[in-house]
């Protein structure tokens, strides 16, 4: 059927093709259309062609190189899609140039079109732009063959590329000189223009553990690295004495943390995971324990708050979060079930991706039943992602998830429901069911208020810094240091969350600290009220500044 149908469109494309000739004015000119659109269906129908033989040879191919469920339709509706996208590309408006700077050229800042993420600004459009300039010298400009006079400058072509230098690391030594007289009377010393040592008695500056703390949480850097990296800059510094520092920047943000606490028990959603994290300790039987890192988000990104514990046990979660106001988000930890017990007890919203991440490992598993159960999550995420392209508010949110996440809802349920007793409940599917169903109501919760994400992914993801921190350092030094550790984490995710930049940020509220910051001020040191005291002070005299501190 396959080889007729080619047939018959390469018999329509010769003999369109001979007519062409023959017919002139506007019927020439449709015919060129018709001519080009059969010639793109072939090709397409090729493809599609070569697609179904690979499918067909399913059988005979390993198992990681099987195509998903569904692949064969998604071509076919990539197809068309594809061909309504450029008929839609054709019909639009010409767009306007690119934004040009006074040389020509098109501005480092203009956004990048063609691209996967639109509006997207090109690379290196905030950095440093050093320029070289190539000229001819007076002597070495020719002349023009035709006229004998000098050749002028016309214009001239560029090559960016970006250059890396290695960090600049220097001692700084203060001379504070003294005045005094003679007979001994008077001594007068001048006023130190650098802010006091950090760490009393050390030789690390702010912007020295300033690096050292973002490397070692952010970016999973252990110490013994960042020593092996001072030390091809000829600074001999011990992995023990920066561990000791690292640690001693930990206590500088105790204060700090707190404070996140209190402004933490004041929002209307707090959403909360853990990861384990693994602790030295001589007093246990292995020298090592596995402690759980805790990572509680306030009103979804508006503040941070992290801690670390020996184990694994509810009264942890329980303690911080007595005398909390707002509603809870997490997975199925029954560890703070107490929480919800009681006529003023908060509502409790559950993580939809740890329910669909059991359907996705018995699909794994080899169990393809689950795929109907993937799929509707899909549909679910999809109204997501419409919501948040939209920009939509809370009742704005929840009014789209009525109209379109409702029935997908309802259509997830029966399916389990009718699996549920076809189903060996110690299989993987029917463990994911099980969960799920146990889950149930706090799993439906995002439906009826648009405040609630539909998942807890949001605190996993700022938890990977804590993975990569545990790859690669595989474990803190000791039990307290796994709360230096989570002071650092607290305040640097809190960076993140705030759009600040964490080295300029930490040199800065390091200093205040060592210049004897007030204890009852130390929220003045978060990172949202950092920065818009940052831009308050930047403002020109007479504008007044406009920043949101929530």
């Amino acid at each position: 059927m396959a080889a007729e149908r080619r047939k018959q469109i390469e018999g329509a494309i010769a003999a369109l093709g001979s007519l062409k000739g023959a017919v002139p004015g506007e019927q020439s000119r449709i015919l060129d259309e018709v001519v080009a659109l059969l010639a793109s269906l072939d090709g397409e129908l090729t493809s599609l062609s070569a697609k179904l033989r690979w499918h067909a040879s399913a059988p005979f191919r390993s198992k990681k190189d099987e195509a998903p469920e569904g692949q064969l339709a998604f071509e076919l509706l990539r197809m068309l899609t594809g061909r309504l996208g450029q008929e839609a590309v054709e019909d639009a408006p010409a767009s306007e140039p690119a934004a040009k700077d006074d040389d020509g050229a098109a501005k480092d800042d203009a956004p990048c079109g063609g691209g996967s993420r639109p509006g997207r600004g090109r690379r290196g459009r905030g950095l440093r732009r050093k320029v070289d300039e190539v000229k001819l010298a007076d002597a070495e400009v020719p002349t023009c063959p035709c006229c004998t006079k000098p050749l002028g400058e016309m214009g001239f072509d560029t090559r960016k590329r970006f250059v890396y230098q290695p960090a600049d690391v220097y001692l700084l030594e203060e001379r504070i000189y003294k005045y005094g007289c003679r007979c001994g009377e008077v001594v007068v010393t001048a006023e130190p223009t650098e802010p006091p040592k950090p760490i009393p008695g050390g030789m690390a500056s702010s912007s020295l553990l300033a690096q050292l703390a973002i490397g070692k949480v952010l970016d999973g850097n252990p110490v013994e690295r960042f020593a092996k990296q001072l030390g091809r800059q000829d600074i001999d510094l011990s992995p023990s004495t920066l561990n000791d520092w690292f640690g001693r920047t930990g206590d500088m943000f105790a204060v700090m943390r707190r404070a996140c606490h209190r402004q933490l028990l004041t929002c209307d959603l707090i959403s909360l995971d853990d990861t384990p994290v693994r602790a030295r300790n001589t007093d246990h039987p292995a020298n090592v324990q596995t402690g759980r890192q805790w990572l509680y988000l306030g009103d979804l990104h508006q503040i941070a708050y992290a801690e670390f514990t020996p184990d694994w046990k509810g009264t942890h979660p329980q303690r911080v979060l007595e005398g909390a106001r707002g509603d809870i988000q997490n997975d199925g930890y029954a560890g703070i079930n107490p929480l919800f017990v009681g006529p003023d007890a908060p509502q409790r919203i559950g993580c939809n991706d740890h329910a669909r991440r059991r359907f996705v490992q018995a699909l794994e598993q080899g169990d393809r039943r689950a795929q109907l159960m993937i799929d509707l999550y899909r549909a679910l995420y999809h109204v997501e992602r419409t919501a948040t392209e939209r920009h939509l508010d809370a009742p704005g949110r929840r009014a789209l998830r009525q109209a379109e996440s409702v029935p997908l809802w309802r259509e997830l349920e029966r399916v389990i429901i009718d699996f549920t007793p076809k189903v060996d409940k110690k299989s993987p599917l029917g463990k994911a069911i099980y969960y799920w169903t146990r889950q149930q109501a706090t799993l439906r919760a995002f439906l009826d208020d648009g405040r609630f994400p539909i998942s807890n992914a949001h605190v996993e993801r700022l938890l990977r810094v804590v993975a990569t921190f545990r790859k690669n350092s595989l474990f803190v030094g000791s039990l307290d240091a796994g709360e230096r550790y989570a002071n650092l984490l607290t305040i640097l995710l809190n960076c993140e969350l705030a759009g600040v930049n964490p080295y300029v940020y930490l040199v800065d509220v390091i200093d205040k600290i060592a210049g004897d910051w007030p204890a009852d001020r130390a929220a003045e040191l978060l990172p949202r009220a950092w920065l818009a005291a940052r831009q308050a002070e930047q403002q020109p005299p007479g504008q007044a500044a406009v920043v949101a501190v929530t």
